[in-house]
């Protein structure tokens, strides 16, 4: 029973937070896929904690750095697709019992009562976003879809969840000075 504790308690610390803007892991995250030279399916998977709105933000977001990161400047959507997964974990219930037993000579009484905790069911949803995407070097005029500037892309969603904020916190380096030796005469 200690060891069921501990593992929940440790997934708890690890998603207890909405997923992060990143590469896809344990707490969900990022991944994409080249199709062809300019074409790319990117999906973002959030964990119990994440909307559907951040997770639609963040895979657009991908959308947006990876036409960068391929000498592109705009995109288009030519599919998407948002779902959400849900699951359920109930927690065990447990029984314990707590009495007290007085004996007088061959005599004896007992009282005692019982406790149960436990049962509770915890629902998750975990949404999902999944778009592809057409990259283009130069705005295309003869679209009739929406045409994404990926530079505003990028620096509006960074802007809107703070993510700059976080990247700029990581890297801050800490300077100590050790403490410089006393003399004594």
């Amino acid at each position: 029973m200690k060891k069921l504790i501990l593992v929940l308690a440790a997934v708890a610390l690890i998603s207890g937070c909405a997923t992060g803007y990143q590469s896809k892991g344990l707490a969900g995250g990022f991944t994409d896929t080249k199709i062809q030279d300019d074409i790319y399916k990117v999906r973002f998977v959030g964990n119990g904690y994440c909307g559907s709105d951040r997770a639609e933000d963040f895979a657009l977001l991908r959308c947006a750095e990876l036409s960068l990161e391929n000498g592109y400047k705009y995109f288009i959507i030519i599919d998407e697709k948002l779902e959400t997964q849900t699951t359920s974990t109930t927690t065990p219930v447990t029984a314990n019992t707590y009495g007290r037993v007085n004996m007088y000579g061959n005599q004896g009484s007992y009282s005692g009562t019982t406790y149960y905790s436990g049962g509770e069911t915890y629902t998750f949803h975990k949404p999902s976003a999944s778009n592809t995407i057409k990259c283009f070097k130069d705005k295309p005029q003869d679209s009739n879809m929406m045409v994404y500037d990926a530079e505003q892309i990028k620096q509006n969603i960074r802007k809107q969840y703070k993510l700059d904020e976080e990247a700029k916190e990581e890297s801050v380096e800490v300077k100590t000075e050790a403490p410089k030796p006393t003399q004594n005469f």
